[in-house]
């Protein structure tokens, strides 16, 4: 799986942000995540302070969501991704691939989500700031799925 990225500051309307040639771009589908949906959010883990259409950034002002959001909000960023998959087991591929593109477009929907309500977290950080705090995150993550291996019980 790759996924590439790229933001930037219009409303989703750059046709070729990626620069991808056209027999790529012929085979993509766009779709469209909105970090105001809330359908993908079961009722069961649902957090109010993760919620943009509740949320209001007090550093920016930014915030609550309205539903027309995308269409009126000034500053807007789209953030541009191509996730590509390539599962190559005959009789399961297309089963496997859609099933991995289902929960990336989730799990991308809520980072989203959890990324705008966390504004007042890091607005305002110098590049060097977000930086070490990339270094550190990526460290706790490490160290978590460390102890989870380490916690698993052996079958054998």
């Amino acid at each position: 799986m790759v996924t590439e990225t790229m933001h930037l500051a219009d409303r989703g309307d750059t046709e070729n942000a990626l620069n991808k040639p056209s027999d790529i771009l012929a085979q993509r589908e766009v779709v469209f995540l909105d970090v105001a949906d809330e359908s993908i959010v079961s009722k069961s883990s649902y957090k109010k302070e993760e919620d943009p259409r509740v949320y209001k950034s007090q550093k920016t002002g930014r915030g609550p969501l309205a539903a027309d959001w995308a269409d009126t909000c000034e500053p807007i960023m789209t953030c541009y991704k191509m996730v590509s998959v390539e599962f190559k087991w005959w009789g399961l591929q297309t089963a496997v691939e859609a099933l991995i593109m289902s929960y990336t477009r989730k799990a991308m929907q809520l980072m989203h989500r959890q990324l705008f309500c966390d504004t007042d977290e890091w607005y305002g950080m110098t590049m060097d700031e977000l930086r070490k705090l990339e270094d550190e995150t990526t460290k706790n993550l490490l160290d978590k799925r460390h102890k989870q291996l380490e916690n698993k019980t052996d079958f054998s």
